[in-house]
């Protein structure tokens, strides 16, 4: 199982690790006491149990077999049985992952270990939670391990509700962009097709004198057939014809192409499944192709590349957020110019073959360097008020790195543009 990196931190401060070690220790020497004096052991359980100012979630303390020694009052409320029902189970009833994480605790020279991972709840439900590990030596001298952990439901609903709030913000900054690319090719379908209706008129009046004539071969027919056949133009009818019934299925697919990228984006996709980055990438320049063209030309340089597994509409939605950002930065810098700048967009496969690399660069105003530490930061924007809520970018990195566990990252350009590099693996995670 590949770790993911832990992407909150879970901090306890040194007086309260103190505080800890000693209600640890307190409790270990009760244990070693006789058993006749449960007073003593009900006190020194009933200390360490109600500790919970220090700590923001569970505690539990395993002995070196992976047993539970000693579980928090707020671990048995957040797995739904009496904290006290634990001592003495296998980790792995309530973390069925726990080898796979002290695996890796072990594999650390400072025996901290901090990730993101599941517990099981009493009813079967998979809960998740950030989890800090920490390996020490008990009292008898052999390894234990003190697990502290925070619920992770209520924080992943929030990120929830501003992933969407964020799409639906990006959808209404663009939604006067896509009504405009699809009225254009309506507008000149619906010339296409009046041009076809009057064609086909002609085209019928000519059919019926010639089935007169044909019936009745009379020389008032066949006259009646030659002025029809005079006014009709022939030639400029069948160089037209063709053309504009062309122009009309062009026009079609323009607007299916726009409604099939909005629905990529709008539909949510509970799981990760092999997806083209061509055909997304393509999908995000199609919904923000208006906003681009006022400014910049864009210009893709796709690679050969196997299927991502990817959430699509999440994957679009980071895409929409560097290609917007990219425009707003050229249209920063070259404001009322008359100029234009550029966006690439270029894919490549990693050297080792394990993950492939999406690169969105611009020629715009840049980020300054004093904050650029911060582009990453939640409702951080250089953009006025009312302009932008500073959430894509922050939103794009979790996207990126909490749900597909791969990464994205900031350059700047050389003189002026930014440069966005995401790398995602080509293995769907476990975890």
């Amino acid at each position: 199982m590949a770790l993911p990196a832990a992407t909150h931190e879970l901090d306890i401060r040194p007086d309260a690790q103190e505080r800890l070690r000693q209600q640890v220790a307190l409790f270990e020497q009760a244990l070693q006491e006789p058993a006749a004096d449960e007073q003593a052991l009900n006190q020194a359980y009933a200390r360490i149990s109600g500790l919970n100012s220090p700590l923001p979630g569970l505690l539990l303390v395993v002995d070196h077999r992976l047993l539970i020694r000693h579980a928090s009052e707020q671990a048995g409320l957040l797995l739904g049985m009496q904290c006290r029902a634990l001592p003495g189970r296998p980790l792995a009833e309530i973390l069925p992952d726990c080898q796979d994480i002290l695996d890796a605790l072990a594999q650390r020279g400072d025996g901290n270990l901090r990730c993101e991972t599941q517990f099981r709840h009493y009813d079967g439900e998979m809960l998740p939670v950030l989890l800090s590990l920490a390996m020490e030596r008990a009292s008898d001298d052999r390894l234990q391990y003190v697990l502290v952990g925070i619920d992770l439901r209520e924080r992943r609903q929030i990120e929830l509700h501003l992933r969407h709030a964020q799409k639906l913000e990006a959808m209404g900054s663009l939604a006067a962009g896509m009504a405009h690319e699809i009225n254009t090719p309506l507008q000149f379908l619906g010339d296409n097709l009046g041009y076809v209706e009057e064609a086909a008129h002609e085209l019928l009046v000519m059919l019926a004198r010639l089935s007169d004539w044909l019936r009745g071969g009379s020389a008032e027919a066949l006259a009646d057939l030659r002025l029809c056949h005079a006014g009709l133009d022939a030639d400029f009818l069948a160089a037209q014809l063709p053309r504009a019934l062309v122009r009309s299925q062009d026009g079609i697919r323009r607007v299916t192409r726009i409604i099939d990228s909005l629905r990529t984006f709008s539909h949510g996709s509970e799981v990760a499944v092999p997806e083209s980055l061509d055909v997304l990438i393509e999908n995000a320049a199609t919904l923000v192709a208006h906003e681009l063209r006022q400014v910049a030309d864009l210009v893709l340089k796709p690679a050969a590349l196997p299927l991502v597994p990817c959430r699509r509409d999440h994957l679009v939605q980071v895409l929409i957020n560097l290609l917007t950002n990219a425009a707003h930065a050229i249209a920063e810098r070259f404001g009322d110019t008359g100029g234009r700048g550029l966006i690439e967009v270029s894919s490549a496969l990693s050297a080792d073959g394990s993950q492939v690399e999406l690169v969105i660069s611009d020629n715009g105003c840049g980020v300054p360097d004093a904050i650029r530490h911060r582009i990453f930061d939640p409702f951080f924007t250089t953009k006025p008020v009312g302009k932008g809520t500073g959430q894509g970018l922050a939103i794009s990195r979790s996207i990126i790195v909490d749900q597909h566990h791969g990464s994205l990252e900031f350059e700047p350009q050389a003189g002026a543009g930014t440069r966005f590099i995401i790398r995602l693996p080509l293995e769907a995670s476990t975890s």
